[in-house]
């Protein structure tokens, strides 16, 4: 059983989840590794809207990695298994990556000052903060069915969806105006490692509703839904307000809320629930490049990107060092 303590290293019981450990090592990446000072000259020429987009951006990509470091380093307490503690570990030190990233350029970008006054006075950023925490509270000295709520409801709207609105937009500015290509490379990288860490989870839900299916009954997909329906509004609330400055000639608030509504739709069916939001088909043609961002392989501008596909020994190197 996944709740039940084994103090052996060996033999694995869940070797199959030690994938997720491996996909984190072999796409390993720190925010040094990036060049930013193109994106420092692109952002301070940019038009008024881009810079606003850019800004909130990334103020609300860094109010999600300062929040979500432990979840992962603590689901040992719940399931006890050696190989869980290693995918959980990996997992905390790649959050800890993220938010050395976005701390870094908030401070290049010289945004650093305005985080906790944003926080503080934009009621979108402050209600999103407040509804996330609550997905974190719910997991500390909660029942085992509790935990399992707080687990799914971590793992699909924290992990695979919170950040999603932003990382779609940051990208777009790069793949259509050819922009701020160092932030993309950032938002790449982690969008990759977020969407890994949301599979793990759907992964340990399968197991937990193999062993426990009475843990998963109707009240529990009615919960999940009405988390979902509430955590969308939040998001809705986020998007408008990174638009607040108006929409870009490259990306558009109407195609990022249909995004993020497919996005729900997705990740809830990876656990065997109902997608619940009507998508318009014409507005998310448009956002169907994200996927193939996400997932397949690529070739590079390897003099402005290092590439985030899963490899394993790469080495990325500066100016200095090749001429």
């Amino acid at each position: 059983m996944l709740t039940e303590p084994r103090r052996a290293y060996r033999p694995y019981e869940y070797p199959g989840l030690l994938r997720f450990r491996d996909a984190i090592r072999h796409s390993y990446w720190v925010h040094t590794e990036f060049s930013y000072s193109a994106d420092v000259q692109d952002h301070a020429l940019a038009e008024p809207p881009v810079q606003s987009l850019v800004e909130r951006s990334l103020l609300a990509i860094a109010q999600v990695e300062l929040s979500v470091k432990l979840f992962w380093a603590r689901v040992y307490d719940r399931f006890p298994k050696p190989e869980v503690a290693e995918v959980g570990m990996t997992f905390a030190e790649s959050e800890v990556r993220h938010a050395n990233a976005y701390a870094h350029l908030l401070d290049l970008l010289g945004l650093e000052g305005r985080f906790a006054r944003y926080l503080e006075e934009a009621t979108p950023l402050r209600d999103r903060a407040g509804a996330l925490e609550g997905v974190l509270a719910r997991s500390k000295n909660a029942s085992l069915e509790e935990y399992a709520l707080s687990l799914l409801l971590f793992s699909a709207f924290v992990e695979h969806i919170s950040l999603f609105s932003q990382f779609y937009a940051l990208m777009a500015l790069n793949r259509r105006a050819n922009r701020f290509k160092g932030i993309a490379n950032a938002v790449e990288a982690t969008s990759k490692e977020e969407n890994i860490h949301g599979l793990f989870g759907v992964e340990l839900l399968r197991l937990l509703r193999e062993e426990r299916p009475e843990l998963f009954g109707e009240a529990f997909v009615e919960e999940v839904l009405r988390a979902a329906q509430e955590l969308f509004r939040a998001e809705e609330a986020l998007v408008d307000w990174i638009f607040a400055g108006g929409d870009t000639p490259w990306v558009r608030g109407e195609e990022v809320l249909e995004f993020v509504k497919d996005r729900y739709n997705q990740v809830l069916a990876l656990h065997g629930l109902p997608g619940p939001f009507q998508v318009r088909d014409e507005v998310l043609k448009d956002t169907a490049w994200f996927a193939l961002e996400l997932l397949a392989d690529k070739d590079v501008d390897f003099f402005n990107k290092r590439s985030v596909a899963y490899a394993r020994r790469l080495k990325a190197f500066d100016p200095e060092e090749l001429f």
